[in-house]
């Protein structure tokens, strides 16, 4: 199934719950559909802000699962972005019929009727609202992260979110990868389960320089000698086979091999 991207930042998604429970309280209080209308004003002013506050908290408390889904899989695909909003739409139903046979409200309607009378017509009106703001959010989150890399390993706990900028290498480590990166400046490493063939199409920006190592260009330094490379704090070894590679994307630098160095 094909990936979708996801913005996990609690401050724009509190907006979407802020602006989807603004938008429910000015309907029911403005437009007062239904038996509503037949309330006064003050009154609609009074209680019809509550289920505003119900499906503001209802979005509010969906964030953590969706977050720890996210980074846990290490990718967000449409069922489960189907399934986020079939979850937020049950706890607001819940959580909204409760408050119309409170106290406050006494409302008569039994819960299918009230399902089906009231609420799903409103909640049809906000879909598409929230279906909106979360895909403009979305978007908005590539646009700002677009350097952002997601690597996974064969364990769901296996992830490593990190900007392809930061990354600086990956190598073979048995049945494992280690990947060496950027993190406040210092160079860091995490071992994934999974081998460097099934990583390599996760960063195909990633150059292959040896059997058991691949490079992120940019961190390139210069040549140690005609079997290594020097990368951002640390280094490894060049094959044979792929030294031209390496030659012909950094031919601007100034080191060059010796080709009658001994080769891997």
């Amino acid at each position: 199934m094909t990936p979708l991207k996801l913005n996990i930042s609690y401050k724009h998604h509190l907006l979407v719950a802020v602006i989807i429970a603004l938008w429910l309280v000015l309907f029911l209080v403005l437009i007062a559909p239904f038996d509503i209308a037949e309330l006064p004003f003050a009154i609609r002013f009074e209680i019809m802000p509550l289920y505003g506050l119900i499906s503001f908290i209802s979005y509010v408390v969906l964030l953590p699962i969706q977050n720890f889904i996210f980074k846990k899989l290490g990718k967000w695909t449409l069922f489960l972005e189907i399934l986020i909003i079939i979850l937020f739409n049950v706890i607001v139903l819940i959580g909204s019929y409760f408050y119309y046979k409170s106290d406050i409200i006494n409302g008569e309607y039994s819960f299918v009727k009230f399902t089906f009378e009231v609420y799903y017509p409103i909640f049809l009106i906000i879909l598409p609202i929230l279906l909106f703001t979360r895909w403009y959010l979305s978007k908005k989150a590539v646009a700002q992260n677009s350097d952002k890399i997601v690597l996974t390993g064969e364990n769901k706990l296996d992830v490593l979110q990190i900007h392809l900028s930061d990354l600086v290498c990956i190598s073979s480590a048995d049945n494992y990868v280690e990947v060496s990166y950027l993190m406040q400046t210092k160079l860091s490493k995490k071992l994934l389960r999974t081998t460097l063939k099934n990583i390599h199409p996760q960063v195909p920006d990633l150059l292959k320089v040896h059997r058991s190592h691949l490079i992120n260009p940019v961190h390139f330094k210069d040549w140690k000698n005609a079997n290594t490379v020097e990368l951002t704090q640390t280094e490894v070894p060049v094959s044979k086979n792929y030294r031209k590679k390496v030659l012909a994307i950094h031919d601007h630098s100034s080191q060059k091999p010796n080709d009658s160095s001994q080769t891997l």
